[in-house]
């Protein structure tokens, strides 16, 4: 049997946001970082991540992001690939869609519609987002 040394005294955890620094040579990344690069933020919600999985029965997995925790939900629904997000302090749960996904207001609203919840619900869209960002918001 090959017996693997304990870490090395100075070195500091691998998976320590938001940055890596210190004397470890491994950054550890997380399951949700490498998959977000497949998602696009599409709208926010006003519940709470635990009542749409709850809804849903989805499992809600704990990792974090740059530069903290977050929970994550991944699902299909339909044939489109949904992700939902809830960072402490955010407000909302985040709504991601499949980056190639055309459709994202008709996803939206199948979405809603198998939530049970409707417009009041959405705190924000990518229209928002976009809007903000170009100024022409409020």
């Amino acid at each position: 049997m090959v017996r693997v040394p304990g870490p090395e005294p100075g070195w500091q955890s691998a998976a320590v946001p938001p940055y890596h620094v210190g004397n470890n040579p491994v950054s550890q990344h997380s399951l949700w970082e490498a998959a977000s690069t497949l998602y696009r933020l599409v709208a926010g919600l006003r519940p709470p991540l635990e009542a749409l999985a709850a809804r849903l029965r989805l499992e809600v997995e704990h990792t974090w992001e740059d530069p903290g925790p977050v929970d994550v939900a991944l699902f299909r629904l339909r044939r489109t690939e949904f992700a939902f997000t809830w960072v402490p302090g955010k407000g909302c749960t985040f709504v991601w869609v499949d980056r190639h996904h055309q459709d994202v207001e008709g996803a939206l609203e199948i979405l809603l519609d198998v939530l049970g919840v409707g417009r009041e619900a959405v705190a924000f869209t990518e229209d928002d987002l976009k809007a903000e960002q170009s100024g022409t918001l409020g």
